[in-house]
């Protein structure tokens, strides 16, 4: 057993401690989903933790809730396609056995009789609910009984000056196309790749024709700083707030601004519109994105006509699952406003180079030789992860 070190990537110990992971998805908060990929009531959106699946729910009533995807019968899945639409209840397709949307109680259970679903042991039945937090129409969860809202308290309070523009929470928004792969990786080799850039010069050609990696990796070089500096004189005469926060109010969240290459108007390889509607504060469209990234498992990126964005969740120690959503006003068009396509390749291309490393990095993780490595300074917020990781999964 490796002891940590400050500064160092983790032991292997704890790399492929499932443990240590259900620990600390069951003390903090990670990202799920948004609004926008549950736009509607009934829309619903399934993902996988372990070896447990769960979905998000928009209700009737308008509020978002997250189920344990298991029937209180005979354990079937209750909803088995990726995204979708539930009919006036959730019915598992074994036994007919049905819930409310709203609250997951039992509302008829085929066999049992009427008065069943009202019972002691009706009552006992109802779909398991899992705690979630709605910060500017995206979604967090915690598998604790008893969380500790404080984060999400603070994050409310960093990030809304910046997102409060999109009014993502009100609605206005919905799911253009919905991407999810499960990579032979370990789920926190993905966050360590995720957290700088100084692969993307050698790794990520096409990314780097719209971004300097400077951006990401919190560093400034000359030419970088002249092009920020042009686009802080744009962001300001449009009253768009840009001050980075990088872990420092709260060690769950990093928000800025950064900007493109200027011939680009959104994140696309060929620099053109992703979509012809413009969303958030902007009535033209603008080099820039803005940027979060969530411990333990979120990134995230909202341009001025569509929101990308991306999360990994754990299966099993050399096993994950990597999501992606991309949003676009609810008025926009398939096919006229936008071409699924076009809105999707920056980040698939990139997301299939990065998965390419990671399942390399695991591998060598797995060596009897495996030695942890220092980070360099443009991999401060490798650091900054693998410490709060210590810290949350002890």
């Amino acid at each position: 057993m490796n002891q940590y070190t400050s500064g160092f990537g983790f032991p292997q110990d704890v790399i492929f401690d499932d443990a240590r992971a259900r620990r600390v998805l069951s003390q903090k908060w990670f990202f799920v989903g948004t609004r926008g990929d549950v736009p509607e009531p009934r829309n619903y959106f399934n993902f996988q933790l372990f070896d447990d699946q769960y979905f998000l729910l928009h209700g009737t009533d308008g509020v978002i809730r997250c189920m344990v995807n298991r029937c209180q019968h005979q354990s079937a899945r209750l909803l088995k396609q990726d995204t979708g639409k539930c009919p006036a209840s959730i019915i598992c397709p074994n036994h007919q056995w049905a819930y409310n949307l709203n609250d997951g109680t039992l509302r008829n259970a085929p066999g049992f009789g009427k008065e069943f679903p009202t019972s002691a042991e009706g009552v006992s039945r109802g779909l398991q609910q899992v705690p979630v937090v709605e910060i500017s129409g995206m979604i967090f969860a915690c598998l604790s009984d008893n969380p500790d809202y404080s984060d999400m308290d603070e994050i409310v309070k960093i990030i809304a000056p910046y997102t409060d523009p999109f009014g993502f929470e009100k609605g206005g928004y919905k799911l253009a196309h919905h991407h999810r792969e499960i990579i032979d990786a370990n789920w926190l080799m993905v966050m360590i790749n995720n957290r700088e850039c100084c692969h993307c010069t050698n790794n990520h050609k096409g990314l780097t024709q719209l971004f300097d990696p400077s951006s990401f990796n919190g560093a400034e070089t000359p030419a970088y700083k002249v092009l920020f500096d042009r686009a802080v004189q744009r962001w300001e005469g449009l009253g768009l707030t840009w001050q980075e926060k990088a872990f420092t109010l709260n060690d769950s969240a990093r928000i800025a601004r950064y900007p493109m290459y200027e011939n680009y108007k959104s994140i696309t390889f060929d620099g053109a519109p992703a979509s012809k509607k413009l969303i958030g504060p902007f009535e033209d469209y603008d080099p820039s994105t803005l940027s979060m990234w969530f411990n333990p498992n979120a990134w995230i990126h909202f341009t001025s006509d569509h929101i990308a964005t991306n999360w990994v969740l754990p299966l099993g120690p050399e096993k994950c699952a990597l999501y992606s959503s991309w949003i676009v006003r609810d008025d926009a068009v398939e096919g006229e406003d936008y071409d699924v396509a076009h809105l999707t390749n920056v980040w698939k291309v990139t997301n299939a180079e990065d998965v390419g490393l990671c399942m390399s990095m695991t591998s060598g993780a797995r060596s009897t030789h495996y030695k942890p490595g220092p980070f360099a300074a443009d991999e401060q917020h490798c650091k900054q992860f693998c410490d709060w990781y210590m810290k949350y999964s002890a």
